[in-house]
């Protein structure tokens, strides 16, 4: 993880709202089904994005895939975005973001209020957020594929702007935009792929990411890997 892009906030807007205002032709269904769960009551807790959270996931990457000290590990959820978003030159972590994280075996979830995104993103980002009020919510799904034994893409899925999808004709020339600036990402903006060690292994699970080493002996396809 480097430092040399933190006093830029448009990596923080990638995050924040190419992963939370973003159209996808899913989010129509997905939207509306939390919108029934939220009316039935339901409460969607999650993790703080923080720097520290962000060193905490670095050291069990480290431990797992690279030092070989641990058989594996579950990275929290909150950490383990925080370390995506370091990976992408967000370091620190912004003190003013209050978006939260939550997972599960299927998803990532980054939801809040656009009053959670810093100060500085939401700025940049007037044109694109500014007819909503701060108090609109703001929500993400991000999953986790294994197209290879040594890479992991992590890939929008849904994502709503006041429970509702945002079309995607609206954002799409800013995504790319996102895309070209950022090469960590793919060209469209919507992808980001890690390098991981052949055949380790890393899967969401309830509350977190789990991370393990690659087998001692033999090897496992990439579908079936931990």
């Amino acid at each position: 993880m480097t430092s040399r892009n933190r006093h830029r906030a448009v990596p923080t807007a990638l995050l924040l709202v190419a992963l939370a205002v973003a159209g996808w032709p899913a989010a129509a269904q997905t939207a509306q089904h939390r919108a029934a769960s939220r009316a039935a009551g339901a409460v969607i807790r999650g993790d703080s994005l923080t720097t520290a959270g962000a060193m905490r996931a670095s050291a069990l990457v480290d431990s797992v895939y690279i030092d070989r000290r641990l058989p594996g590990a579950v990275v929290p959820g909150g950490d383990f975005v925080s370390y995506l978003m370091a990976r992408l030159g967000v370091f620190p972590i912004p003190g003013d973001l209050r978006i939260l994280a939550t997972v599960d075996s299927q998803r990532i979830l980054l939801h809040g209020r656009i009053r959670d995104i810093p100060a500085a993103a939401r700025a940049e980002l007037g044109t694109l957020i500014g007819m909503f009020g701060e108090d609109t919510p703001v929500e993400a799904e991000v999953v986790l594929l294994r197209p290879g034994p040594e890479v992991v893409r992590f890939q929008l899925r849904s994502v709503s702007l006041n429970r509702m999808p945002v079309p995607e004709f609206m954002l799409l020339s800013f995504l790319k935009e996102v895309g070209r600036k950022y090469p960590a990402l793919t060209a469209s903006g919507r992808d980001l792929y890690v390098q991981v060690p052949p055949n380790a292994g890393m899967r969401l699970v309830p509350g977190g990411v789990r991370l393990t080493s690659p087998p001692a002996t033999g090897a496992c396809a990439a579908a079936t890997c931990p």
